[in-house]
């Protein structure tokens, strides 16, 4: 079992380092070191700040998906969790939904099954975003794009393969539809077994969860967070152009291409996406016309100054959830004894 957990993420981090070696391995270090000096740093400031403001939104949202279970939860608070699970992810992939649970559980006695599955609903519909975006933008920078995924996916010999991808989706489909009507059985299955009972009511939580879009109150509030939070993400990706002179005159579909592109990138279980959003981001700007060391050193520019706001920031928000847990036992210790 120890074995199977070190390679869940050792083999993402030999993925990262080779992705990285492979990104970098061309590079001419001296060449970075004179672009750093003529960065405009004020675009990669706002860009950090705009990707908080981002963040909160998804804390805002999140507090919209708990409150029909009787959470009425401060922004700030969910703020520290999903801060915290930005913060886990860049040590273990994926980690970070199960973390950002963990503390919501701990701080304010969420259930992490019901949280869990408002986790698995939010990435549910980021994901259709996600696919919408690279649907729009396959149609308005369709030569650009269909030739950076044929370069970097090998998307020509995807469309070779057609009939083998319908039929692996198919097989998806149906094992996921499969599952779900087989917890669902579960379910409702009545048990004199307390473990059982323990699993079933988990399971129970989960579920009602993942279908908490069906019940929230606030549908503008969490149409117009989910709306700031991707336009948010746009703006964080796409003003540091304007803090390097080669990238300052690409236009807002350039912008576009690099959000979908960080975006497929992030989506990779890899840590932080170290080494594939170098990558992505790279050859997305080489379509372009941005010299390959510009586009690295852009895409290192931009990863770097996200990577060390989660680093500061969610540090911070686990220094303060730490405080706001032993905070929370002692009052409940007091009451204890009070009574």
């Amino acid at each position: 079992m120890k074995i199977k957990s070190i390679l869940k993420y050792l083999i993402p981090l030999v993925l990262a380092i080779v992705l990285l070696f492979y990104a970098f391995k061309n590079v001419d270090y001296s060449e970075f070191i004179a672009k750093a000096s003529e960065v405009s740093y004020i675009w990669v400031i706002a860009s950090v700040v705009i990707s908080l403001i981002s963040h909160w939104l998804r804390a805002y949202r999140w507090n919209i998906l708990l409150s029909p279970f009787g959470y009425q939860l401060k922004s700030g608070r969910t703020f520290l969790a999903v801060m915290t699970g930005y913060l886990a992810n860049l040590a273990f992939p994926r980690i970070g939904e199960v973390t950002r649970c963990g503390v919501l559980k701990k701080n304010d006695g969420v259930p992490m099954s019901l949280s869990f599955g408002t986790v698995i609903t939010e990435r549910i519909i980021d994901f259709l975003i996600l696919l919408s975006l690279i649907v729009l933008d396959f149609v308005l920078e369709f030569d650009k794009v269909f030739g950076f995924f044929s370069e970097t996916l090998g998307f020509d010999q995807i469309f070779q393969n057609k009939y083998f991808i319908a039929f692996g989706i198919a097989v998806f489909i149906i094992v996921a539809l499969g599952s779900f009507f087989l917890v669902k059985y579960f379910i409702g299955i009545k048990s004199e077994n307390a473990f059982l009972n323990k699993i079933r009511n988990f399971l129970k939580e989960m579920m009602d969860g993942l279908f908490s879009l069906k019940k929230i109150k606030n549908v503008y509030g969490f149409v117009l967070s989910t709306f700031g939070i991707w336009v948010l993400y746009y703006l964080m990706s796409y003003i540091i152009v304007f803090s390097m002179s080669e990238t300052s005159d690409l236009g807002i579909l350039a912008g576009l291409s690099i959000l979908v592109a960080g975006g497929i990138a992030m989506a990779i279980p890899v840590q932080g996406g170290i080494g594939t959003y170098h990558a992505f981001i790279t050859g997305i700007l080489i379509l372009y016309g941005i010299e390959q060391n510009t586009g690295l050193f852009f895409a290192t520019l931009l990863h770097a100054s996200q990577v060390f706001s989660i680093l500061l920031f969610g540090g911070l928000c686990v220094l303060i959830s730490v405080f706001v847990s032993k905070n929370k036992s002692s009052n409940s210790q007091e009451n204890a004894d009070g009574k």
